[in-house]
C-alpha cells in the first residue's frame, strides 16, 4: 500500500512518468483533476479555482482572496447528485470522500483552495495505492509511512528542447515558459509550505530526467515501490 508523490520541474516529462507509473502499479492518479474536485466540493466556479492552481499562483492573489473575495459571489451552496456521482466514478470513491459535508461559505480564498487540495491527498493516502502529482503532495504527506516522494528534474536545454516540441513554440518561447512556470510553483510551495520545492532532502528519489527515458525512469520508480512494499 504505497502512495507516490512526483515533484517535477517543468519540461521534464513528469505527468507522462506519472501516467505510466500509476498503470504498472494500477494506482489511481489525480494530477490536473484536483481543480475539478475542489471546483465541486466547494461549489466554486472552474474557472475560479484554477487561478490559485501552482502553475498560476499568486503570492499577492492569496494574500490578498484572505481579506477580498476574488470570486463572484454563488446562489448554490451544495454539490448537485449528478456532480457526486461524477466525482465518485472519477475517482473510483468507495471512502466516501465527497459524502464529507464542507462547509460552504461565500467567498473562496486562497487558504480554503489549500484546505481542500490537503483533504482530498489525505483521504487518498489514507487507502493508498495512488500517485499524486504535484501541489505540494511531498509536504502535505511527509509523515505518512507509506509515502515515497520524487523529484524529477533536468537541465533547461533539455527542458526547453522538450517544451519547444511539444507546445510547438520556439526555444527562446519555450525558455520563458519554464521561467515563468517554475516560478510559480516554486512561490506556490514557499507561500502554502515555507519550504525550497528544489531542496532534495524533502526526497526519497531525486532523477535527471535528461540522463533517462519516461519508460526507464518509470520503471525505476516502480521496482523501488514493489522492493519496499510488496516484501
Amino acid at each position: 500500500m504505497a502512495i507516490i508523490t512526483i515533484s517535477k520541474e517543468f519540461g521534464c516529462a513528469g505527468d507522462y512518468v506519472a501516467e505510466r507509473i500509476a498503470k504498472k502499479l494500477n494506482y489511481k492518479i489525480i494530477n490536473k483533476e484536483i481543480i475539478e474536485y475542489v471546483s465541486i466540493l466547494t461549489s466554486t466556479d472552474l474557472s475560479v479555482v484554477e487561478g490559485y492552481d501552482e502553475e498560476k499562483h499568486s503570492n499577492l492573489k492569496a494574500t490578498l482572496s484572505k481579506y477580498i473575495d476574488l470570486s463572484v459571489f454563488k446562489d448554490i451552496f451544495n454539490m448537485k447528485d449528478e456532480e457526486l456521482k461524477y466525482c465518485r466514478l472519477k475517482l473510483e470513491d468507495d471512502e466516501g470522500l465527497f459524502q464529507e459535508n464542507i462547509k460552504q461559505d461565500m467567498t473562496f480564498d486562497s487558504e480554503r483552495y489549500q484546505h481542500t487540495v490537503e483533504m482530498v491527498f489525505r483521504k487518498l493516502a489514507k487507502k493508498g495505492n495512488v500517485v499524486i502529482v504535484g501541489r505540494g503532495g511531498q509536504f502535505i504527506l511527509q509523515n505518512e509511512p507509506y509515502a515515497i516522494h520524487v523529484r524529477l528534474y533536468a537541465d533547461m536545454d533539455s527542458k526547453i528542447l522538450w517544451v519547444a516540441n511539444r507546445e510547438k513554440v520556439d526555444k527562446k518561447t519555450a525558455e520563458t515558459m519554464i521561467q515563468e512556470i517554475e516560478k510559480k510553483r516554486f512561490n506556490y510551495i514557499m507561500h502554502y509550505y515555507n519550504e525550497d520545492v528544489t531542496d532534495l532532502k524533502h526526497y526519497h528519489i531525486a532523477i535527471n530526467m535528461a540522463k533517462s527515458n519516461i519508460e526507464e525512469v518509470s520503471n525505476m520508480i516502480v521496482a523501488i515501490v514493489k522492493e519496499r512494499y510488496d516484501n
